[in-house]
């Protein structure tokens, strides 16, 4: 029992404790810099923030932390071997890449993949009157081959009429 108190006063619990917060307050500032951003970008485009997009921070920081909580808890547990929390600060990283690239991503890109995903609701919603369309569209082309090419045939055919040659015969 006295050794294990021993070991445990020699970990430097500290040290990872303080890198552990500044990795949380880092992936903080990054995600208080993305919402201030997004704000921005809906106002110059005129969209308007609603609660929802706000929920949304919301459920993004539950993504991010969830994830670095268990990873820290690894991390405190291999303190024993490793000088740093690097699973945690890893998982920062990414985190804080991932909030760099929505910073940099433009409104108008956005409102695009929204448009593109509203469009393939709309297909989905509709896809037997879609069908129909196609089918109709397909039955016309095939009527307008033939009315085409009973045209050509009658191009080729020489003329020929019965009832003129009698006349002219008379």
């Amino acid at each position: 029992m006295q050794t294990i108190i021993e070991i445990l006063k020699n970990l430097s619990l500290h040290h990872t404790a303080v890198w552990l917060a500044l990795t949380y307050i880092a992936v903080m500032l990054a995600m208080a810099v993305d919402f201030v951003a997004g704000l921005r970008k809906a106002k110059q485009a005129g969209i308007a923030t609603t609660s929802r997009g706000f929920k949304m921070t919301v459920e993004k920081a539950t993504k991010y932390f969830l994830p670095m909580l268990c990873l820290s808890c690894i991390d405190i547990i291999t303190s024993v071997i490793l000088p740093a929390p690097f699973f945690t600060i890893l998982m920062g990283g990414f985190n804080i890449f991932c909030e760099w690239k929505s910073v940099l991503e433009s409104t108008h890109d956005k409102q695009e993949l929204r448009d593109k995903a509203h469009t393939f609701n709309v297909i989905v919603k509709n896809k037997d009157d879609i069908a129909a369309i196609v089918m109709q569209a397909m039955e016309l082309m095939e009527r307008k081959k033939q009315l085409e090419s009973s045209d050509q045939n009658r191009i080729n055919q020489p003329y020929t009429n019965t009832n003129q040659i009698e006349d002219y015969e008379d």
